[in-house]
């Protein structure tokens, strides 16, 4: 008997290119192989006021951040379905939070996902020395599969 060694896949998603490219390759293994597909996008506050005057996002910044990110991850679900995924197959979903944590360690507890697909870092310089690169931080401590989409 021929199992797939994967059951339920992380796609982290940050609206990078790099990111589109990992769910490209993402969905065309899950649907493949009719498997789940967790789309999951991780707002973080710290990133998300980074360079503006003031130094945390206000309630009206967080809800349209929240409103991009909905709006998002709901046209990657229709894309995917419109590619021949199933509805039952691609679940979404949106955190707040430190991205390298939830990706890394509570949302593949909470939903048991046995590997993790994130694109490469698309942070610049300066907020990798401030924050780190979340697929470093991902590839050291997840203790399931990760795997990196250049």
């Amino acid at each position: 008997m021929n199992q797939q060694p994967y059951q339920r896949i992380l796609l982290a998603h940050d609206g990078s290119k790099s990111a589109e490219k990992a769910l490209d390759i993402a969905a065309d293994y899950a649907r493949e192989n009719n498997i789940q597909l967790d789309i999951l996008y991780v707002l973080d506050s710290s990133i998300v006021g980074f360079g503006n005057t003031h130094a945390a996002p206000s309630e009206d910044d967080l809800y349209l951040f929240e409103e991009k990110a909905i709006s998002l991850l709901d046209r990657i679900k229709k894309r995917l379905v419109a590619c021949g995924s199933s509805v039952y197959q691609v679940h979404v979903h949106l955190r707040f939070g430190d991205p390298r944590t939830i990706i890394a360690k509570e949302f593949p507890d909470e939903y048991r996902n046995d590997l993790i697909v994130l694109g490469s870092s698309t942070k610049n310089y300066l907020q990798r020395i401030f924050t780190g690169s979340v697929s470093s931080y991902v590839i050291r401590t997840a203790a399931c599969d990760a795997l990196i989409i250049r």
